[in-house]
């Protein structure tokens, strides 16, 4: 899932992402910016099953990825 102006630029809220093998959530990162390049100069963090996670974390097949752009607030 796509938030904010990352959706805007994936031109879309929702996509199936399918991997030969499973990944980590930095793996991740790197094919969704070769997928789209405009992301690389962006700030965003990697939700996996709702859940901010590290680099190094594996991503299980069915788990659900959001990508979330930096948000303000209190």
């Amino acid at each position: 899932m796509y938030y904010g102006m990352l959706a805007e630029i994936a031109g879309q809220a929702n996509e199936v992402w399918n991997a030969d093998r499973s990944l980590t959530v930095g793996e991740f990162r790197d094919q969704i910016v070769e997928r789209y390049p405009a992301l690389r100069d962006k700030k965003f963090k990697i939700a996996v099953d709702q859940k901010i996670s590290q680099d190094s974390i594996l991503i299980d097949n069915a788990s659900e990825i959001a990508l979330l752009p930096p948000f303000a607030g209190g």
